[in-house]
């Protein structure tokens, strides 16, 4: 979106050109409103409104520095900001923990997982284009292309979703993304809260997928109540304590 300098307009004048007596230059209502409809080229959300939907085909020719923006719901692009500091900090100290656990589980069950952060997690590719980008992610491994989505995680694969909660994230990853993580048969969804939505970390609930196929409470920290952010031995023993989840706040 394109936004132009509002221009300071004065009061019309009168039949002299001159402001007529008892006039004023302080803007009615109605003007303001025309004023700041004006400010803005609507020519790219006139574009956004007729454009289709968003099919894998499409997704797979998008730019690779515009993809990186957007998740997919439905067909439909959703716009993801860049995530603040302290959101970017928990995640990587989250990441690198559980990245840690899941290779002591590997090693002694001789399994394979992959740890990354804002990876493609697919949910449907039809009848309608469906894919979520979780904060962090573990999935088993992948070895071999699998058709046009490559080697990244389909819903299927995936052992662990998280979330961190920011301000203009909350419906989505309190609502949305629980169900459509638990519809897709995720079995761990972990949702971090932020004090005012900006850190420090202040909650860490742990949801396990139940054989309903919806998610209960496995866990629930709370800074100031208990010692550790996570401590559990589901799906593999981790042991975090606040201070190391937020390291570099």
């Amino acid at each position: 979106m394109v936004i132009r300098p509002v221009a300071r307009i004065p009061a019309q004048a009168g039949a002299s050109g001159m402001a007529g007596r008892g006039s004023s230059d302080r803007a009615t209502p109605t003007r303001s409103l025309v004023l700041v409809a004006s400010a803005f080229d609507f020519s790219d959300h006139k574009a956004a409104a007729y454009a289709p939907q968003m099919t894998l085909d499409m997704y797979l020719a998008f730019p690779e520095d515009a993809s990186k923006l957007i998740e997919v719901v439905d067909g439909w692009i959703v716009r993801c900001e860049s995530a603040e500091p302290s959101h970017q900090a928990i995640q990587l100290n989250l990441l690198i923990a559980i990245r840690e656990a899941a290779r002591i589980r590997d090693r002694a069950k001789q399994s394979c997982h992959r740890v990354l952060g804002d990876m493609d997690v697919l949910i449907a590719d039809s009848p309608k284009l469906h894919f979520r980008r979780p904060d962090v992610v573990v999935y088993r491994c992948i070895d071999d292309d699998r058709g046009r989505w490559g080697r990244k995680p389909i819903a299927a694969d995936c052992l662990i979703a998280v979330e961190i909660v920011s301000a203009d994230s909350i419906t989505t990853d309190i609502r949305d993304k629980r169900a459509e993580y638990a519809a897709a048969g995720i079995p761990h969804y972990w949702i971090v809260r932020m004090t005012d939505n900006d850190g420090p970390a202040i909650s860490v609930e742990r949801l396990l997928l139940t054989s309903d196929g919806e998610y209960t409470r496995e866990g629930l920290a709370i800074r100031g109540r208990d010692f550790h952010a996570i401590d559990t031995i589901s799906p593999f023993p981790l042991r975090l304590t606040w201070e190391a989840l937020d390291e570099g706040l």
